[in-house]
């Protein structure tokens, strides 16, 4: 469940679950990943950027904002070749024939 706050904010924290901030006539100020660090002067950050874009703030804006914050990007993916497909559908035929 993504829960959908305004101008009102709770306590400082990593966030365990994502988070879209919408304004008073519900439409996105932005959309926060789980682990994002959260607390007062973020918030004012987010409002004080989205007052002067005068739109919903990207992924690209929020990494301009916070660009020591881990959440923001993702984590490469590194392929051992352990895992290949070829592998998987032989596993799948041979313990089908034992």
């Amino acid at each position: 469940m993504v829960e959908i706050t305004t101008h009102e904010y709770t306590m400082p924290g990593k966030l365990i679950e994502p988070k879209v901030i919408t304004d008073f006539n519900n439409q996105p100020v932005a959309m926060l990943p789980v682990g994002f660090y959260f607390d007062d002067q973020r918030w004012e950050t987010i409002w004080d950027e989205y007052d002067r874009k005068g739109a919903s703030l990207t992924l690209d804006d929020l990494r301009r904002l916070f660009p020591d914050d881990p959440s923001l990007f993702a984590t490469d993916v590194v392929r051992t070749g352990s895992q290949l497909g070829r592998e998987f559908r032989d596993k799948g035929s041979n313990s089908e024939n034992t």
